[in-house]
């Protein structure tokens, strides 16, 4: 991908109805064909019947429900490592054909309940052990409170009933149990109590049944009966770690179900969005008797080899036409360059680019690394960054997703390594100067370029001079933007008056000594008279101007109606570019924070005394300044780009090309970043 976005072709395609079925098949395992709209649930019901829909609803609400029973795997971090550096294995597909929908969304109930049964029961039986421990547990410390001597000893046609009862009113129980000869009723915990009653068979039996309504849970004693509270108790406590190793045992297999299931568990996603998105050609494809027609999206490098997968069927027409100059909602494809990509997902979060505008990835790759890299200018933590992004980016079985963060790391941390070795001489707080001298006994005068402590002011005109650069930037790529798409009324009006308006700016701050350009102002005073005068009258007569030379509207509407506009345009822009400019000063801001934590650290290392914990210090506080720091540092450029150079010319309005794929043959899935 570069400055624009690939071209993307719309695409028809005309087939008999009897090769329809196997052409989509086709046209999936190309995986570059994206239907004209994205399958929406939502916007099925104009295509498929009201029992496909919930059938379709009930897939994906069973799946979901799936995932939220599977607990999160935890394994050991050998485990953990032997995976993530070892190759993911390939799956096979749970699928093969897809003719019959009916038989695939049956199928696909059927693995998930599947999986959700087995789940289920093992938690089930978790769920009962441990009620059961619980209730072990209360029924010892009651048996501890219990003022009867003998629980268990009765005589001829007696019995005994002993239970745990959760209630916050505990009136209804205390009258039931009035009924039998004799009975008490202990507080345990909270809401919870023990119930314990001795009388005749027939009252035990009509209280048990009387108790049955309120919430309580009946104790099953299978110990020895004749045995004092004590010796019960202790009887009981062998019975709580019978049922902890058996809860051990449970959990362990749900972790160990959850680890085994994980892959086909993703299988069974796969699976769903691929029937989702051939099921939506099949239900939004326009048919007749004998023909099938329905449309997409092809980028253009992809164009012929889409053609030659489907020239076997040589009744079937496919026309690509690329798209009429300002047409919306056209999708544009991921960058394939994994730099580019991974450094794409992060200007995705403020918006993809559209297929009709300049893509700011490049530029951001520069610009975010070259920021980070002046504020946490540190060539020692910079290795460390690189090292560890080396790291992520060669293990084996990481996701995409996690392989181009990892890309990004090494990207920043390249950039820190370069500002700290050669402009701030820094590594890990220390002076790369002071040992080039100690050490090696060599003195380098110029070294290093820049000390963020003595030269501080050059440091933050340094920074402010970045920043001025890098609005201009911004402003040359909306002009580039608005030239493309030809509109010139917007171009005169409000680009073109902030250009010169902003030049204007930058003598003023330049007068004032707040930015130096090495240049002395009053020497270039003109430059600052005739941008004022330029900026001014094209944002008050820019839109007159533009009714003149493109002989649009009424003239003299469109002068009166400009000036409104223009003076309300140059107050915000006045506002606006001087604090864009001034926030580029908070590089320098990071820096100086980069360089007293460090300091600190440092200072309390020499003064601890002892090596380990000069050693101990050290290491726990460059930790801290990586991991803080570096989580500052990073938001801080996020913002110099979000809101001081993207709001300058990028709308980010773009929609993601997600070409339709079909689950049915072996696959790697770290292709699809999972």
């Amino acid at each position: 991908m570069g400055l624009i976005p690939s071209i993307m072709y719309e695409t028809l395609i005309i087939t008999p109805i009897e090769d329809f079925p196997n052409l989509v098949i086709e046209l999936a395992e190309t995986e570059k064909f994206m239907p004209k709209e994205s399958l929406q649930i939502k916007g099925l019901e104009d295509y498929c019947s009201t029992a496909r829909i919930d059938t379709i609803r009930q897939i994906e609400q069973e799946y979901t429900d799936l995932v939220n029973l599977i607990p999160e795997p935890k394994e050991k971090f050998g485990q953990k490592l032997k995976r993530v550096f070892s190759k993911m294995p390939t799956l096979l597909p749970i699928f093969e054909k897809w003719e019959d929908i009916q038989k695939i969304e049956t199928e696909l109930l059927e693995h998930i309940n599947k999986f959700k049964q087995e789940i289920k029961e093992l938690k089930e039986d978790l769920e009962k052990n441990q009620g059961l421990e619980e209730t072990s547990e209360l029924v010892a410390k009651g048996l501890r409170l219990l003022e009867t001597k003998f629980p268990y000893e009765v005589g001829p046609n007696e019995s005994t009933l002993i239970g745990v009862l959760t209630t916050t009113k505990i009136e209804d129980a205390t009258e039931f149990c009035e009924e039998v000869s004799e009975s008490e009723i202990i507080p345990l915990v909270r809401d919870k109590f023990m119930i314990f009653a001795r009388g005749k068979k027939g009252e035990i039996t009509r209280l048990e049944k009387n108790l049955s309504a309120v919430r309580w849970s009946k104790f099953e004693y299978s110990g020895r009966s004749r045995l004092s509270n004590l010796e019960i108790e202790d009887d009981l406590q062998v019975t709580i770690s019978s049922f902890e190793e058996k809860n051990n045992e449970l959990e362990r297999s749900i972790q160990e179900f959850a680890i085994k299931n994980k892959q086909e568990i993703i299988t069974l996603k796969m699976t769903i969005e691929s029937y989702k998105n051939i099921l939506y050609l099949y239900i939004s494809a326009k048919k007749t008797k004998k023909t099938v027609i329905f449309k997409g999206w092809v980028a253009k490098e992809d164009k012929k080899y889409v053609a030659e997968r489907l020239s076997k069927y040589t009744e079937t027409v496919i026309k690509f036409e690329e798209p009429r100059h300002g047409k919306k909602n056209i999708p544009i494809v991921a960058a394939k360059n994994p730099v580019m990509r991974s450094f794409q997902s992060i200007v995705g979060l403020y918006g993809l680019p559209s297929s009709n505008e300049v893509d700011p990835t490049i530029f951001f790759i520069i610009t975010f690394s070259f920021f980070f890299g002046i504020m946490f200018g540190d060539a020692g933590h910079g290795l460390i960054f690189m090292i560890f992004g080396l790291l992520g980016i060669f293990a084996r079985g990481l996701k995409k997703s996690v392989r181009q963060m990892f890309i990004l790391v090494f990207a920043i941390g390249l950039s820190s390594f370069i500002m700290g070795v050669f402009v701030f001489g820094d590594a890990f707080g220390f002076h790369i100067g002071h040992f080039l001298e100690e050490s090696l006994n060599i003195h380098l005068s110029w070294y290093p370029l820049l000390s963020p402590v003595e030269d501080l002011s050059d440091v933050f005109n340094y920074t402010l001079i970045i920043g001025a650069i890098h609005i201009i930037l911004g402003l040359v790529i909306r002009t580039v933007n608005q030239i493309r798409h030809k509109e010139f009324e917007e171009l005169l009006k409000e680009t073109g008056a902030q250009v010169f308006l902003y030049v204007a700016i930058l003598y003023f701050l330049s007068s004032l000594d707040i930015i130096n350009f090495g240049v002395d102002p009053s020497r270039i005073a003109i430059v600052g008279i005739i941008s004022v005068a330029i900026g001014v009258g094209l944002a008050l007569f820019g839109q007159g101007i533009a009714s003149i030379i493109l002989k649009k509207g009424n003239i003299l509407r469109n002068f009166l109606g400009g000036i409104g506009m223009g003076i309300m345009n140059l107050l915000e822009t006045f506002s606006s570019f001087i604090s864009n400019t001034i926030s580029y000063g908070r590089m320098l801001a990071m820096l100086i924070a980069h360089v007293v934590f460090l300091s600190v650290i440092n200072t309390l290392a020499e003064l601890s005394g002892s090596i380990v914990w000069q050693i101990l210090i050290l290491i726990i506080g460059n930790i801290f300044v990586i991991v803080l720091e570096g989580l500052l540092v990073f938001v801080q450029t996020l913002r110099l780009h979000f809101y001081e150079f993207f709001s300058k010319f990028y709308e980010g309005s773009g929609i993601q090309h997600k070409p339709i794929f079909i689950f049915n043959k072996e696959m790697d899935l770290n292709k699809y970043g999972i």
